[in-house]
């Protein structure tokens, strides 16, 4: 299905380029001259002159279809959206793909005005976009501070125009409001993504967890963060690096506030010595429980039931048993 297109200008300068291994990636598909073309010449005044010669060679071909020209419109608008939308307004004809190319165009250049009138065709059209159509503009949208905006777009309107939110559009907004110190509000959104699972929607996954917990500790609140860590743990994520990372932050913030005087309490080193053992620092994580029980603080049946869980998972049995006598 074809439509009437909005014609898109008055953008800058184009970006940057992209690595070249990438490049040889995005590629793929396109005239072998052409390849070597755009490997060797880059972005600048050869890479648009080479793009646009790309794009005259497609378009006097009589057998080359619309997937044809959205491959070699993504493969410019990775390293230059400028580019890629001057040649879009000499494309003879659009498909939802393209509209999505252009929108990420349009928002990665800030020029989300632009973005949103390539959204109403799309809708005028009659096309049912999808969450990756939306994704360019709620980051574009959090990148500004306008998380709100960005929320009011993806959980009313969006299910509005019969499309659901995905995990990674919540991890936009998760992100942008952890950016903007709402973090308390993101740990809501997040629970509301845990609710909708219920129901068929959209769990939360170890990113969605990890931006939450780390605007949580930015912001100085270590209970909820510990709490969130052990949350996560529960459901049987394994951490990732970044997650790796904040098991380091929080036991800095765990440390200042030994040197202050301050004597957590037994959720704070349960959910601690949980994240340790996740990322496989036994000796750390022995140390800390120690150093529990030397305060007073009594391991329960679900501390030792969660230390016997982790050891053994690691195959670590003999050490399991020897934490049992």
């Amino acid at each position: 299905m074809s439509s009437r297109r909005v014609r898109v200008t008055g953008l800058g300068r184009p970006d940057a380029g992209v690595s070249r291994t990438k490049k040889q990636q995005q590629n793929q598909g396109l005239p072998r001259q052409h390849q070597q073309q755009q490997e060797a010449g880059g972005g600048g005044r050869a890479g648009r002159e080479h793009a646009h010669h790309l794009f005259d060679e497609l378009l006097r071909r009589d057998t080359t279809s619309i997937f044809d020209l959205n491959s070699a419109l993504s493969a410019v608008a990775s390293e230059s959206p400028a580019v890629a939308l001057s040649l879009f307004n000499r494309m003879p004809r659009a498909d939802l793909c393209t509209y999505n190319i252009v929108i990420g165009c349009c928002s990665r250049a800030g020029h989300l005005d632009l973005a949103f009138a390539a959204l109403g065709r799309v809708i005028r059209t009659g096309w049912t976009a999808q969450a990756i159509t939306f994704s360019p503009l709620l980051k574009g949208l959090c990148h500004d501070k306008r998380t709100s905006d960005a929320m009011d777009i993806a959980l009313r309107r969006m299910p509005a125009l019969g499309c659901t939110p995905n995990a990674f559009s919540y991890n936009i907004l998760l992100k942008g409001l952890c950016d903007e110190n709402r973090s308390q509000q993101a740990l809501h959104l997040l629970h509301t993504m845990m609710a909708d699972d219920t129901r068929g929607g959209c769990p939360p996954d170890v990113v969605s967890y990890t931006t939450v917990i780390n605007g949580l500790l930015r912001e100085g609140q270590l209970d909820k963060a510990y709490c969130l860590f052990d949350e996560m743990l529960d459901q049987g994520m394994s951490p990732n690096c970044i997650t790796v990372g904040k098991v380091d932050d929080a036991m800095s913030q765990f440390d200042r506030l030994i040197s202050e005087g301050l004597t957590p309490d037994g959720v704070v080193f349960r959910t601690l010595i949980h994240g340790l053992c996740a990322c496989d620092k036994w000796d750390k994580a022995e140390e800390l429980a120690v150093e529990m029980i030397g305060r007073g603080i009594c391991p329960d049946t679900i501390f030792f039931n969660t230390l016997l869980n982790h050891l053994c998972k690691a195959g670590m049995v003999t050490r399991a048993k020897t934490s049992l006598i």
